[in-house]
């Protein structure tokens, strides 16, 4: 799969102030994860905490919350890792399905995807 960045705008749940930030498309990649520093300016807090399992197979504990995300003219609620310093950010497969997205990886875009009911 080719990979790609999409510029992605972020916000807490009430939407006060949206940033926007690169973002890598990584289906491998369950939520999206968007720098520590940023999801505390925008006043998101951390609700939470998972293990998250690294590409080299590291286990680390990531702290999570919730943002306002918008990508390709929608917006949703989603949950978040709050990334460390030197991390990259990266556009989760949870965010995608969220807003109804996929991923071309041919043409290097995002596409719009219906819902599945079986």
């Amino acid at each position: 799969m080719g990979i790609f960045n999409v510029t992605i705008a972020v916000a807490n749940v009430n939407g006060d102030s949206f940033e926007e930030i690169e973002a890598t498309v990584d289906t491998a990649c369950d939520y999206t994860t968007v720098p520590r520093e940023m999801l505390q300016r925008l006043g998101v807090p951390v609700s939470g905490e998972a293990i998250s399992e690294m590409a080299d197979g590291r286990q680390v504990p990531s702290d999570t919350g919730w943002a306002r995300v918008r990508l390709e003219g929608r917006e949703v609620y989603t949950p978040v890792i709050f990334a460390e310093e030197g991390e990259a950010s990266l556009l989760g497969v949870t965010t995608l399905e969220v807003a109804r997205l996929g991923v071309d990886p041919t043409n290097q875009r995002l596409i719009p995807v219906n819902l599945r009911r079986y």
